[in-house]
């Protein structure tokens, strides 16, 4: 009988002795990872990003939480937001257009038995975490880690170029703002915003591998944008088609149902109800006991009520980017993720400076938040541009002065960055 047995792999011959079933002998791990290469290079690689995530989050927890936790107890908007939320958490009824912050509050505010502002400054810290997480993705790719991670904190608190702070007094007025604070729906749709791109783009340039997982991961990134704040969706809609239309890629694009399940279904859907709730019901009209308001072209409005120097504010706004582009115009018009990031800024301007709201919300600055997301991506973009093509774009004494000029614009950008940081902490508001 013992000679037709054969566990564990041990040979059973007539002269098998009671020594059967024992079982093999564990490798060790120097063993694997000498017979599985690829097993020990993926387990580094894990490690490896859980320390570099690890650090991004510990840097944003230092640097971000004085300051959110300082906003959500003071400042208008986390109130009006945070009321909002404890409204939706004892009556349990979704009533906002754009509900996501306030469930997330809600969410974490039980799940760590903590107050709403607690809540709000763990969302929105971590929410600031997100965006450098994919910040570092993005630019990992095309520098050292140690330079990832520098260049992507750095880009969570640029901010134009607020040369006339000395004759106005303004660090936000009058500028297209790059990073903000004050609003944690926005702070919260940046991270959100910069994933669908990142989706809308990859399906744009690698359309063989538009299967039900990428389609679904694009539809999700575009819902939670929208449910987020629908500054974003409303400009990547004409953006993404005017990238696709520069590309020469619109035609096969719409000749396929990808796009339309995917990035139309989901755009028109989350948009509609949120325009029928806004300005056919009027929800939020109601809810303030205010007038009705609605959509309406009032060129330079908004801006102008606070500020002048429109036009020179505009430039120092999009310093970096725009020199970029004028620097290496050919280079630059090549790259997809340029172009799109460029479409999406073009079409968020076009908001801020011509659109408004009649009714109360007249001077609230909505459309805004579009031009803000769009100069964003642009900044990322254009970064990346520039570290992938460092080479090519130094060749000459000429390409690197040019070189260093757009660096120089960026570590102005984040040195004014400090500032409007500085001033937000410890006077909110008082130097908009």
């Amino acid at each position: 009988m013992l000679q037709s047995l054969n566990l564990y792999g041990i040979h059973t011959g007539g002269a098998t002795t009671m020594t059967l079933l024992k079982p093999a002998e564990h490798l060790s791990d120097t063993d694997n990872n000498i017979t599985n290469p690829e097993s020990h290079k993926a387990k580094s690689t894990l490690f490896r990003n859980i320390f570099i995530y690890t650090i991004l989050l510990a840097i944003c927890a230092i640097i971000f939480t004085p300051l959110i936790s300082t906003l959500s107890i003071h400042a208008m908007d986390y109130s009006v937001h945070l009321k909002w939320a404890s409204e939706m958490d004892s009556s349990h009824t979704v009533n906002l257009p754009h509900p996501l912050y306030h469930l997330l509050v809600i969410l974490a505010k039980h799940i760590f038995t903590i107050d709403y502002a607690q809540s709000s400054t763990v969302i929105i810290v971590l929410s600031i975490f997100f965006l450098a997480a994919l910040n570092y993705k993005v630019l990992s790719q095309y520098t050292s880690i140690a330079a990832a991670i520098f260049l992507s904190i750095c880009l969570l608190i640029v901010t134009p170029l607020q040369a006339f702070y000395l004759l106005d007094s303004h660090l936000y007025f009058g500028y297209i703002g790059i990073s903000i604070y004050h609003s944690p729906t926005m702070l919260l749709l940046k991270p959100l915003s910069l994933l669908a791109f990142c989706y809308a783009l990859k399906a744009a340039n690698d359309q063989s591998k538009n299967g039900l997982t990428s389609g679904l991961a694009l539809a999700l990134s575009l819902f939670f944008c929208g449910i987020s704040k629908p500054s974003f969706l409303m400009i990547v809609l004409p953006a993404f088609l005017t990238f696709l239309l520069i590309t020469k890629k619109l035609k096969i694009m719409l000749s396929r149902t990808y796009i339309y399940t995917c990035f139309f279904l989901p755009i028109f859907t989350v948009l509609g109800l949120q325009f029928f709730q806004t300005f056919f019901l009027q929800d939020l009209s109601k809810m303030v006991g205010s007038t009705e308001n609605h959509i309406v072209i009032m060129p330079l409005e908004t801006m102008s009520h606070y500020s002048d120097f429109l036009l020179p504010k505009f430039f120092l706004s999009i310093a970096f980017p725009l020199a970029a582009f004028l620097f290496y115009p050919k280079q630059f018009i090549k790259d997809d993720a340029n172009i799109l990031s460029s479409c999406c800024f073009l079409m968020g301007a076009i908001l801020t400076y011509f659109f408004a709201e009649s009714g109360y919300r007249m001077y609230d600055g909505n459309f805004w938040w579009s031009g803000q997301i769009g100069l964003y991506l642009a900044f990322l973009f254009s970064l990346a541009f520039l570290l992938k093509n460092f080479k090519a774009l130094t060749n000459s004494n000429t390409g690197k002065i040019k070189y260093a000029i757009c660096f120089i614009l960026l570590s102005l950008h984040a040195a004014f960055g400090v500032l409007f940081f500085k001033q937000e902490l410890l006077h909110t508001a008082k130097f908009w």
